[in-house]
């Protein structure tokens, strides 16, 4: 008699498992088909069921993100948001590291949807495409991108999403067009870059210009972890490395906050051994120019700034002057450290500026990025090609061309 009570309760016990295991697949399923309402609704149960399971919680909020396209009354949509917002925080909270995770987790469920976008009539057919593609009607979607573009010629989300509609749609000369057309109404913003690398990564057959557009998303906005995330996406398909050179600094000065004019100098004294650190004395040169800088040459380069601020040029004269000491005293290459070779060579190459605003910058420094884009794109684009993406096919230019900037 036991026997068959505990066969019996393994077979519920069977069926239980075998249940969950079809909602999980069944839901799986629809979420990869982007039918992400009819998902939502299984992720809620599964995440109820499994609260530890990260997955489940990142695309319930995703899923919930869908359904607050579909809702317009103020109360309930704030409801929803914060039910995203809530489960963001829940996979978060378990070790998801996902961009756009992270800032579901950061939302304002009061702010709404298109707080930044003037203008009432795209903002309103841009609303209404939202609901068509939330709602897995790309045909209805993309008609009315394509309306708040017209009615908005300025609007980058329009042809974004138009773009991306045409991307899930698998029509790649479209969402190509779409993009161009947003690029073309801002090209400092990482997005539609991204994007586009994105569909010739999946639809196209040209890794090499996937990359340009990745790596010209990077150009557009170097401080963007979305950026960032094209370009390593296309490096672990293409089995290539995202690594830019190392360059180790010496600690800033120190300013005495009783002294404003009294600045230290802090040197690891191991650090200039020329024994253990070959041509390691080349980087006293670095501190020091640097101190000289904030007493004396700030105020000069920057009249009008009412307090000190770390610069581009008091960064690039510094490291300047490093390369310029380690070469006057001779050390042979091959025996410089890793930091001294490749600011070395980074300078002989033009490109030690870009080093330090993509790769080296802090809050300061960064505030220069806008100025030297605007001349220098190109040379931008050409570092991180050079220096910072490592492997993979490259698309071949005739020397001296430009790259495929929109």
């Amino acid at each position: 008699m036991l026997r068959w009570i505990a066969a019996i309760c393994l077979c519920f016990a069977v069926t239980a498992v075998l249940g969950q295991e079809n909602e999980a697949a069944r839901a799986n399923r629809l979420f990869q088909e982007l039918k992400r309402l009819e998902a939502l609704p299984l992720y809620e149960d599964l995440a109820k069921q499994f609260p530890n399971e990260m997955l489940y919680w990142e695309r319930l909020a995703d899923c919930l993100g869908a359904e607050s396209a579909q809702v317009s009354d103020p109360a309930e949509l704030k409801a929803i948001r914060t039910r995203m917002r809530d489960a963001a925080k829940r996979a978060v909270e378990l070790g998801d590291t996902t961009v756009y995770v992270k800032e579901m987790a950061a939302i304002d469920p009061d702010a709404p949807t298109f707080a930044g976008i003037s203008g009432s009539q795209g903002k309103v057919l841009l609303a209404e495409a939202e609901k068509a593609y939330t709602a897995g009607n790309f045909d209805l979607a993309l008609t009315k991108y394509a309306a708040a573009a017209e009615a908005d010629p300025h609007l980058y989300e329009a042809p974004l999403f138009a773009g991306d509609t045409a991307y899930l749609q698998k029509d790649l000369k479209t969402a190509a067009r779409w993009f161009a057309r947003a690029i073309a109404i801002d090209p400092d913003r990482e997005t539609a870059y991204r994007y586009w690398g994105d569909a010739i990564l999946k639809y196209g057959d040209d890794p090499a210009a996937a990359r340009e557009k990745f790596i010209d998303a990077v150009v557009a906005e170097p401080y963007s972890d979305y950026a960032w995330q094209g370009i390593k996406q296309w490096a672990q398909v293409e089995k290539a490395v995202v690594l830019a050179p190392k360059i180790v600094r010496p600690a800033a000065p120190v300013v005495d906050p009783k002294n404003p004019n009294g600045i230290t100098i802090n040197i690891d004294p191991d650090s200039l051994d020329e024994k253990k650190h070959p041509g390691g004395a080349a980087w006293m040169g670095y501190s020091m120019d640097r101190a000289n800088y904030r007493n004396d040459q700030f105020k000069k380069d920057f009249p009008d700034a009412k307090e000190y601020r770390h610069t581009l040029r008091e960064e690039e004269h510094a490291l300047s002057m490093v390369a310029t000491i380690s070469k006057e005293l001779k050390t042979k290459p091959g025996k410089l450290d890793e930091s001294l070779r490749n600011l070395i060579e980074l300078n002989d190459a033009g490109m030690l500026v870009c080093w330090i605003l993509i790769n080296g910058a802090d809050q300061g420094i960064a505030q220069d990025y806008e100025a030297y884009r605007k001349e220098h794109r190109k040379l931008l684009h050409d570092y991180l090609e050079r220096f910072v993406v490592h492997g993979g096919p490259i698309r071949e230019r005739e020397q001296g061309a430009a790259s495929p900037h929109v």
